[in-house]
């Protein structure tokens, strides 16, 4: 009998992770860019672990993207993330948002300075 789409799981979702401990405090957002090291896994890194890694190893996705790749819930695709960061296998890159990006001439974008503007206006007349 092969597992339809909609079965559930045989084990919990966290147990990919193979932490027997308690998780680490996340220093990750969902958003948050992942790219391989080129350092290569441990003997204790699970089927999981390189599944990541591999998924990785072609440029670079987000942990969220990650975790949906792997059909699982986006905490244990953060935890996965903060582990394989922790050991040195995954480089984190937090996104820019556009508005904060600087321009090419190194000057914050024209965005940014109106929504200052607009933020010092109305205090002015708070």
């Amino acid at each position: 009998m092969s597992r339809g789409q909609h079965q559930r799981r045989l084990l919990p979702a966290y147990l990919a992770t193979g932490a027997g401990s308690a998780p680490l405090p996340s220093t990750l957002d969902t958003l948050t860019a992942l790219r391989a090291s080129g350092v290569p896994l441990a003997a204790y890194h699970t089927p999981v672990h390189r599944r990541v890694v591999e998924l990785v190893s072609g440029g670079s996705l987000t942990a969220v993207e990650i975790a949906a790749y792997l059909s699982l819930p986006a905490s244990v695709g953060l935890m996965l993330a903060e582990q394989l960061v922790s050991d040195g296998l995954l480089k984190a890159s937090v996104p820019i948002p556009d508005a904060l990006a600087p321009s090419r001439a190194g000057r914050p974008s024209l965005q940014l300075m109106e929504e200052v503007l607009n933020g010092l206006q109305s205090l002015r007349v708070a």
